[in-house]
């Protein structure tokens, strides 16, 4: 992709002064800056399926709903209780 970008002379000699001072050219320096700071829309990660101690493990980069996790847990601890007592 090419873009062309409009700056003041300031900002511009300031990028031109990173770049040098990297030892890059301006547009290596500016394609890190703009992949360093990718909107989160464009980076967020897909579901991925993953096993972790033999269990699988969805994972989608974001944090689960409290509510999830109590029922889950309630469910596991209803389970355990009925194989304690014979009832499962």
């Amino acid at each position: 992709m090419t873009v062309t970008i409009n700056l003041p002379l300031d900002i511009e000699q300031a990028y031109l002064n990173a770049a040098q001072a990297k030892g890059v050219s301006v547009d290596a320096l500016v394609t890190d800056v703009l992949v360093s700071h990718v909107p989160a829309a464009a980076s967020a990660q897909h579901p991925e399926l993953v096993e972790e101690r033999g269990i699988p493990v969805l994972r989608t980069g974001k944090p689960l709903d409290p509510s999830i996790v109590n029922n889950t847990l309630d469910a596991i601890r209803r389970e355990r209780d009925f194989s304690i007592l014979g009832q499962s």
